[in-house]
């Protein structure tokens, strides 16, 4: 006997966001506009599982809300760490250019 091995082509929209295999509708979860599998929905920072009502994304990370308090406290401003230059790029933005930058 010969072993039949077909491809099977899972849809990007079926997969999960973490381990990229394929995301059946009683094991998975959306987040975020992404397919999770319950086990792989965890903060990256201390790897705890995570729940719809219990999570912060920011940048496409996600985060538990004690640790994304606490990481964005020792950043201080989104500059190092979750602002991943964004600040940086804005401000030069604005001062090389005609726009004015209105902080409220």
């Amino acid at each position: 006997s010969t072993n039949y091995n077909p491809i099977i082509r899972v849809p990007k929209s079926e997969m999960c966001a973490v381990c990229k295999k394929r995301v059946y509708p009683m094991e998975g979860l959306i987040a975020d506009k992404k397919k999770f599998h319950k086990s792989c929905f965890f903060c990256e920072h201390c790897n705890n599982k995570l729940s719809l009502g219990n999570f912060v994304s920011l940048h496409g990370h996600l985060y538990c809300h004690p640790h994304y308090k606490q990481l964005f406290k020792s950043k201080g401003n989104f500059e190092d760490g979750f602002g991943q230059g964004l600040q940086r790029e804005l401000l030069a933005y604005f001062h090389d250019s005609e726009h004015f930058l209105i902080v409220c």
